[in-house]
């Protein structure tokens, strides 16, 4: 969080995962919006440090408590992506989201496969073992190689992977960014969990 707040941001975008694409304004923004436009992303009447609107995914709540305890107060928008979308919008839209200001600052929702059942046992797949390798990979080198954009939908959804749209997005908006950090790869209660990095 650290990190993102430190390029001074002009307005920070929470993005991830949800049951629809809609960027929230006050809880009801048509998913048609135009995200080029100026229109509202508010959390909490627009400053983090109110509480999220009702009505938000679970991470993007998560996010704005983050944006909270990290002290950030300008403005917050928020974008719910659905797990169902493909690359070349994921892409485009990451591209105009990053047009919202002369520095948007962006925090990334997401997870990797969970190995866990309805009944918490433990189930492993060496699919997600594929996938995990190629997610630290593309975290750690900025995607050089083009692994979100070719992330299978139906799999990603198969083996409860949240992240592959919010990562999709984050590509499209992520041209100048060339210094990439992997954080932490690690698996926590049976579900791959990721944090990286991405500044100019």
């Amino acid at each position: 969080m650290a990190a993102v707040l430190a390029e001074d941001p002009g307005i920070v975008a929470v993005v991830g995962p949800g049951t629809r694409s809609l960027l929230h304004n006050e809880g009801a923004l048509s998913a048609s919006q135009d995200l080029e436009l100026p229109v509202g992303v508010r959390i909490g009447h627009g400053r983090a440090t109110e509480a999220p609107v009702s009505g938000l995914p679970m991470a993007l709540s998560v996010g704005a408590r983050l944006l909270q305890q990290a002290g950030w107060s300008g403005p917050v928008r928020a974008y719910e992506l659905d797990d169902a979308r493909n690359w070349p919008t994921n892409g485009e839209d990451g591209v105009n989201l990053a047009r919202w200001a002369d520095r948007v600052g962006l925090l990334v929702m997401g997870n990797g496969p969970t190995r866990a059942g309805a009944d918490g046992a433990r189930r492993p797949d060496p699919r997600a073992e594929e996938i995990d390798a190629g997610i630290a990979a593309a975290l750690a080198r900025g995607d050089a190689d083009g692994f979100f954009p070719n992330m299978d939908a139906a799999l990603a959804r198969e083996l409860g992977v949240s992240g592959r749209s919010p990562w999709q997005l984050l590509d499209g908006a992520a041209e100048d960014l060339t210094t990439h950090r992997l954080l932490c790869a690690e698996i926590i209660d049976g579900v791959s969990c990721f944090v990286a990095t991405w500044s100019p």
